[in-house]
């Protein structure tokens, strides 16, 4: 018999990160592990029946998940089998730690859980000394199971944890990329294509096409604290400044307003040449509009993997981003940007890199007048070759 295995994340259609490894783990595991039978309880977006497993919504609240139960039993009865979330470890203290959880009838069922807890967590921050502060740590060993996203994760892991089962099975492995879809694609039709690729019309009321002189620089990230729009919007301005004018900034979100004013900013800035899109995009429309940028940048504070860096790469376009956290691990070194200071925030102290304007455009000047190379995705980053691992690291766990 196959063991059941739940997978707690964002929902396989939500189109987050956290979304996508999960449907990228979810579809291999369906298709080719016979050994587990494949389920996910997601949050943010809807079914599909295009994708080959279960998938449940979640009922949640302060991120404790109500239906947790009723999702088990549907799924497995009282099968013995693995739950395993890839979510922070700040919103899982309820599920790893069940004297924490303050609702009776859920606690009682997770204290008497017929399956093991497996965790992938999205490191992206150290805190003092270089560990996870207390109540992650508090959380993390709660868990049966641990897998870290990068090299640079599973040694903060190593100097937090002292549960010795967790420390012996512990290891790395990042996401992947699919490279039949996330490939360079021709530059002079990304850009003359562009506008109507995300729906986009010049004052003329024509589809926007960029100009071929224009310097492109991509930005895709959500609107929140950790993206660092603030700083993205100084660099527009001096790179505006230097190309005297002639640039345009492509910026893909998720709300105008949220922990930034984008609207503002580009006022403010000055960035009269932008195209700022919404709307979801398909992978491939994703793909042709990174292959019409010249460049692009990672402006996260800090990245578990950060997938628009190396769907940057791999469609032939640089991205830039600081050097911290588990992305930069796998990025040429001249794409480096590094930081002046760091800073602590938020309940579990968690440093943050701090950087200057100039430190940014200095690398992007610098590869530009020296190093430009041809870039691409680095090779273990790929699916085709990274999935043996993953299915090694799944069977290991029966």
């Amino acid at each position: 018999m196959p063991t059941p295995l739940l997978i707690i994340s964002d929902a396989p259609t939500s189109g987050t990160g956290l979304g996508r490894i999960t449907k990228d783990l979810a579809t291999r595991i369906a298709e080719h592990l016979p050994e587990f039978r494949v389920a996910t309880l997601g949050y943010g977006g809807p079914y599909s029946r295009k994708l080959p497993f279960q998938q449940y919504e979640m009922q949640m609240h302060n991120w404790v998940i109500h239906n947790l139960p009723e999702v088990w039993e549907d799924f497995a009865g009282e099968e013995n089998g693995v739950v395993m979330t890839i979510w922070d470890a700040s919103r899982l203290l309820w599920f790893a730690r069940p004297e924490n959880c303050e609702i009776p009838a859920l606690q009682k069922f997770l204290k008497e859980a017929t399956f093991q807890r497996w965790g992938y967590f999205p490191i992206d921050a150290t805190g003092p000394n270089d560990r996870l502060t207390v109540v992650l740590k508090h959380t993390i060993e709660g868990y049966d199971r641990v897998l870290a996203y990068s090299k640079w994760s599973e040694e903060i892991l190593r100097r937090t944890l002292w549960k010795k089962p967790l420390l012996e099975d512990l290891t790395n492995l990042p996401h992947g990329l699919d490279t039949s879809v996330f490939h360079p694609y021709n530059k002079a039709l990304a850009r003359s294509g562009f506008g109507e690729r995300i729906g986009m019309r010049n004052q003329a009321g024509k589809w926007l096409s960029i100009p071929d002189d224009f310097y492109t620089v991509g930005i895709v990230a959500t609107n929140q604290a950790r993206k660092d729009y603030g700083l993205a919007f100084q660099i527009l301005a001096d790179l505006n400044q230097a190309k005297e004018g002639k640039i345009l900034a492509w910026i893909h979100t998720d709300r105008l307003e949220n922990s930034w004013g984008l609207p503002a900013l580009i006022h403010d800035y000055g960035t009269k040449n932008h195209a700022l899109t919404v709307a979801a995009l398909s992978d491939e429309q994703m793909a042709q509009c990174y292959s019409a940028c010249d460049i692009t940048l990672g402006i996260g504070l800090g990245e578990g993997f950060g997938y628009p860096i190396f769907e940057s790469l791999a469609c032939g376009v640089p991205c830039f981003h600081g050097n911290y956290a588990g992305a930069a691990e796998h990025l040429d070194p001249h794409l480096r940007v590094e930081p002046v200071t760091y800073h602590l925030e938020t309940p579990y102290n968690c440093y943050r890199p701090v950087f200057t304007r100039e430190a940014w455009t200095t690398a992007i000047d610098h590869w530009a007048g020296g190093h430009q190379h041809p870039v691409k995705l680095p090779d273990h980053l790929d699916w085709d070759g990274l999935w043996p691992r993953w299915a090694e690291w799944f069977r290991k766990g029966l």
